[in-house]
């Protein structure tokens, strides 16, 4: 299966022109789409890149896994209101930028947040 490249989307690109990023936009929003070649697509990368996906998945669950406990700790007593909300933002933004690699992973870019 070809690999299709879609360009960076980062901020520091002030260089790229409206209808440079527009393409890459459309390109990023095709392959999300749900058609058969976008499952086609996820398949060819997991099966590709199985160990890094199988890293990734384990790594989203310990941090789901961490969000959980945290919740329970808090329903419990044990932790006090800012620190779970310093922890909670943590272990989101980590979450956060590991979705951010399983999409740069299936779709063939390095679009970043």
């Amino acid at each position: 299966m070809p690999s299709l490249m879609v360009n960076s989307l980062s901020k520091n690109e002030s260089d790229r022109n409206p209808e440079d990023i527009k393409r890459s936009l459309d390109d990023v929003v095709h392959k999300l789409e749900q058609t058969s070649d976008s499952s086609e697509s996820w398949s060819d990368s997991v099966s590709a890149n199985r160990e890094s996906w199988c890293e990734l998945k384990e790594k989203i669950r310990e941090r789901q896994r961490a969000l959980k406990q945290l919740v329970m700790e808090k329903k419990a007593g044990l932790v006090g209101p800012d620190e779970f909300n310093n922890r909670y933002r943590k272990i989101q933004d980590e979450l956060t930028e590991l979705e951010f690699r399983v999409y740069n992973m299936r779709l063939g870019t390095k679009i970043q947040k």
